[in-house]
């Protein structure tokens, strides 16, 4: 079972961080909060060995998915609203009981270095959290690259949902990352490097 330690640091204080933004209550704090959806995702391959920052976040249960994928298409139609667009995310998506905690989503926006190592075989990366001044998490995963599925459109639409593009994006041309936690270690000062999962 995913540690509750990390389930608050990622999941928890993230959806806190949103909740602020939501209110109007944006401030250095919130910035900082944020670092929790833009860790590095280290990967090594026919690129060589590569860091990127990357927005992440976790994925609903496979029970849910296609519902919510619904929801999400139907939330992406009406015109954009940046604070709807936040609650939506609070009362469909961030809601505990749907999040598969072992699965971590992505999306390529750039294909350049992570995508050449992890399309050229390497099936492998860690993602790397850090929040300052001293938190940080690394999650070793084995890592799939989906398509024309489920996992892309929820990732896509997810992201689109919040960042929404004033022309829509060709989805095609971008597609998810689905991370499978194996391992994670507590790199922060008072652990420095001890795994607590499994």
């Amino acid at each position: 079972m995913i540690p509750e330690e990390f389930i608050k640091y990622a999941f928890k204080e993230r959806v806190e961080g949103i909740r602020k933004l939501a209110e109007g209550k944006f401030g250095s704090d919130a910035l900082v909060a944020f670092t929790r959806h833009n860790p590095a995702v280290i990967t090594c391959g026919r690129a060589g060995p590569n860091g990127s920052i990357k927005g992440i976040g976790f994925i609903h249960k496979e029970e849910y998915l296609r519902e919510t994928i619904q929801k999400l298409r139907e939330e992406l139609k009406r015109p954009y609203n940046p604070r709807r667009a936040l609650e939506f995310l609070l009362k469909e998506i961030y809601v505990r009981e749907k999040i598969d905690f072992t699965k971590l989503v992505s999306l390529e926006l750039a294909k350049k270095h992570t995508w050449e190592n992890v399309t050229s075989g390497s099936n492998e990366a860690t993602v790397l959290f850090f929040t300052p001044p001293s938190t940080s998490y690394e999650v070793r995963c084995e890592v799939e690259v989906h398509e024309e599925d489920e996992v892309w459109e929820y990732t896509n639409a997810v992201h689109d949902t919040f960042h929404r593009p004033q022309k829509p994006r060709d989805w095609m041309e971008t597609p998810a990352y689905l991370f499978k936690i194996k391992e994670i270690y507590d790199n922060g000062e008072r652990a420095m490097g001890v795994r607590i999962y499994p």
